[in-house]
């Protein structure tokens, strides 16, 4: 049975002949040129590399057992579409980073969050190599995220748990526009952290991705404050209105 957890060992394709915009060339803000494809299979050996290094940090994901075997890494993040952003371009880049043309940058999936009836909700994991954090990978990947799922016919997406813990995480998700609808106390516990975590629950509607939607284009466009999307939390779909009627408030009080 398909869920967010596991699956049908695959090889990370299913779905490719509806993604015919990939593969997708980009610039990182460091000025690295990359691209974003479907994942190779001479890619994956790295790709169950870094979901093992995530695991063994013990901060971002749930999992506490690293995988030992290719069929069962497949069975998890290949199960239906994966991608990877890939290095271009060669040498030094803004941030004096090095990279070899090919070399995988960051890597995400897409796949059903639940079964049947509930298969058009769709959920993704993210991993950012970490000689590249910092650079818009993450931003990259989840604006392309909300494009291919689209492209693959989810309506919905909900990601399970973001932990309060991950405060890059909760920033991408907020800045890219998804809602925060859910909250579930004390539900992790995490390397280097005393207590229990909480997570979030995020989601967005893919019917508002239309065919006008660049994900380049949003991956190079400055995130809103965190601060407006605190305001935006605690006053709901009253907050556009409400900002204006601050701010002209506080400009007719400094005034006086």
């Amino acid at each position: 049975m398909t869920s967010a957890y596991g699956g049908k060992a695959g090889n990370g394709r299913l779905g490719e002949k509806m993604l015919k915009m990939l593969p997708l060339s980009a610039e990182l803000k460091s000025g690295r040129q990359v691209e974003v494809d479907l994942v190779r299979e001479e890619e994956w050996e790295e790709c169950m590399r870094l979901l093992n290094a995530i695991i063994e940090q013990g901060r971002a994901w749930p999992f506490d057992k690293t995988y030992t075997r290719m069929e069962d890494f497949q069975g998890y993040f290949l199960s239906h579409t994966a991608f990877v952003v890939r290095s271009t371009s060669a040498g030094l880049d803004a941030n004096k980073k090095f990279s070899n043309p090919g070399d995988v940058m960051g890597i995400f999936y897409i796949k059903p969050n639940y079964p049947g009836r509930c298969s058009h909700v769709c959920n993704g994991g993210f991993i950012t190599k970490e000689e590249f954090r910092m650079q818009g990978v993450g931003k990259l990947m989840g604006a392309c995220y909300l494009k291919f799922a689209r492209a693959l016919g989810y309506e919905m997406s909900y990601f399970n748990l973001v932990f309060a813990s991950n405060e890059e995480s909760i920033r991408l998700w907020d800045g890219l526009g998804f809602q925060r609808v859910s909250l579930l106390k004390k539900c992790a516990k995490l390397k280097g952290i005393e207590g229990l975590v909480d997570a979030y629950g995020y989601c967005y509607d893919l019917a508002t991705v239309d065919e006008k939607f660049d994900p380049i284009k949003v991956a190079r466009s400055r995130s809103m404050s965190p601060r407006w999307f605190a305001f935006k939390r605690l006053y709901g779909e009253w907050s556009p209105y409400l900002l204006p009627c601050f701010v002209a408030s506080t400009i007719f009080l400094l005034i006086q």
